[in-house]
């Protein structure tokens, strides 16, 4: 069971609330400076970041990669998601087999395209790196790139924890990292576990940055989350270091917008009781607004900085 972060919805002034936010960004960014320190006292050359829909992956990221910039280390960040095959192969599949379209499984990657560009790298020599366009479906460009032009490879992506990839980097020494919401919050009389606090980060992200409805968030989340319980939970406890980007204040940040959005479900939609019983559970919520949180928060990658 996640452990609870109980929280207080009365604040007795704007300093208590600045406090409070506070004290949460001082303790996630406490855990990804430890876990940068962790990475170069194991001086491997390969690292993974791994972890579920909306957890802060590019937030950590920047962080990891700004400590290394600062010793001089020479970082390349390699992103998983540029190994997808391309979206007509993933198609034809679909309808060959009469089954839904599988976005997220192992089986969506070019694990030998992957494969070939570790062993290049891993060997000093020019790698073939693809850049996939999400727009088209398809690989838009190679770059070529040297093993001997970084000090340190970051390869990120939730498939950084999949077996047919651990299968290919485990042939060297790598340090592996897992980041997710870890905790429940407990707000308002309502406990919001790990998993309700990220669809609500998705939600509100895909709604105000990706021109998602909240309907069509609601169809993909289930494909997320019976991907994450098959091919991430049973293997996150085996990492290097698990960095828990829970923020206890989120429901109180991100419940005007969240609101907002949900009650654009209309009434013959599938998902309009769900989502009312969503809303529900805010009843007792406060709000607190955005300009509380920094600029350089985990929360700036769902609301934006325009909120």
């Amino acid at each position: 069971m996640d452990p609870i972060i109980t929280i207080s919805c009365d604040f007795s002034s704007p300093e208590d609330i600045s406090r409070f936010v506070k004290a949460c960004e001082d303790n996630f960014f406490r855990q990804v400076d430890t876990c940068a320190e962790k990475i170069l006292e194991s001086g491997v050359r390969f690292v993974t970041l791994s972890g579920p829909s909306c957890s802060g992956k590019t937030t950590a990221s920047d962080r990891i990669l700004s400590a290394f910039a600062a010793r001089g280390i020479r970082v390349k960040v390699i992103s998983i998601d540029d190994f997808y095959l391309s979206r007509d192969i993933l198609i034809k599949r679909s309808e060959e087999a009469g089954v839904p379209i599988d976005f997220d499984s192992p089986t969506t990657l070019d694990i030998d395209a992957f494969e070939r560009a570790i062993t290049a790298l891993r060997a000093g020599e020019e790698s073939l790196l693809p850049h996939y366009d999400f727009k088209t479906g398809t690989c838009d460009r190679v770059d070529r790139f040297s093993g001997k032009d970084a000090d340190i490879f970051l390869i990120e992506g939730i498939q950084a924890i999949y077996p047919n990839v651990i299968e290919i980097l485990k042939k060297e020494a790598y340090f592996s990292i897992y980041i997710r919401p870890s905790s429940s919050v407990a707000a308002g009389g309502e406990l919001f576990e790990s998993h309700e606090l990220r669809f609500a980060r998705r939600l509100v992200r895909d709604y105000r940055y990706r021109s998602a409805m909240p309907d069509y968030t609601f169809v993909l989340w289930e494909g997320v989350r019976r991907n994450e319980q098959i091919y991430l939970e049973p293997f996150e406890y085996g990492v290097d270091f698990r960095i828990d980007s829970t923020m206890g204040y989120e429901p109180m940040l991100i419940r005007d917008l969240y609101l907002e959005y949900l009650s654009y479900v209309k009434e013959d939609s599938p998902y309009y009781e769900k989502a009312r019983r969503l809303m529900r559970e805010y009843d007792h919520v406060a709000s607190i607004d955005a300009h509380y949180i920094p600029n350089n928060s985990i929360f700036r990658e769902f609301i934006g900085y325009d909120a």
